[in-house]
């Protein structure tokens, strides 16, 4: 039973649109005469967290549908979902994806128009994370020309010369060497353990072991 849920979770996934219980069954391939077995199954989707259950309304049959991390199922849904997040984190394309088969080619295409700031990652260029994108943040499509001249002629000075101005305005570069502070103090002087000179030996087998006087080298 478990599986046949579970494979039920899954179509209703691929679908994504309101489904019928008899449609499921059939899909399963449940014989139609295991009546207790069709109970058990109903109920379990109607309780399941990831469906979507609407009653029957008049002459309308009951449907169930994959119910996603976020209820969002096109460009304009997502639009609006966006602008009722309370704060600015971004919203994971990956859980978007959960239940929208189209998430992706819809953020392309709001990313190109200006609507939404995408993310995405270096290796494939998957879109990772998104934002509302605000227009009125944004910086003019077109500058005065006046300005763009006045802009032009404004001349940087050599590093040279910046740095000159720089020290005589009391500032100091960051191409300046650092001048390294030395720690004044003596070192502490380790202490020399004294050996003592001698030949030392077993004396708790001094009964068993037997000195032999050494040779003098030629």
């Amino acid at each position: 039973m478990m599986t046949q849920v579970v494979y039920a979770v899954e179509y209703l996934k691929d679908k994504d649109r309101p489904i019928t219980f008899d449609d499921i069954f059939k899909y399963l391939s449940i014989p139609p005469d295991r009546k207790e077995e069709a109970r058990r199954l109903r109920s379990a989707l109607m309780n399941h967290p990831k469906v979507e259950f609407k009653p029957r309304e008049g002459k309308q049959e009951a449907t169930f549908r994959f119910r996603p991390v976020h209820n969002v199922r096109s460009a304009d849904e997502l639009r609006a979902f966006l602008q009722r997040q309370p704060t600015a984190a971004g919203i994971s394309v990956k859980e978007l994806k959960d239940g929208w088969p189209g998430a992706v080619a819809a953020i392309d295409m709001l990313e190109k128009e200006g609507t939404l700031l995408v993310t995405r990652n270096k290796k494939d260029n998957v879109p990772k994370l998104v934002w509302p994108n605000d227009p009125s943040l944004g910086l003019p499509v077109r500058i005065d020309d006046d300005f763009q001249q006045y802009w032009h002629k404004v001349k940087l000075p050599d590093s040279a010369d910046l740095r000159q101005e720089l020290e005589k305005a009391g500032l100091t570069p960051t191409s300046q060497v650092k001048e390294v502070i030395k720690v004044s103090g003596a070192r502490e002087k380790k202490r020399r353990i004294n050996r003592k000179a001698g030949r030392s030996t077993n004396t708790h087998m001094s009964h068993i072991l037997k000195e032999y006087p050494m040779k003098a080298s030629k």
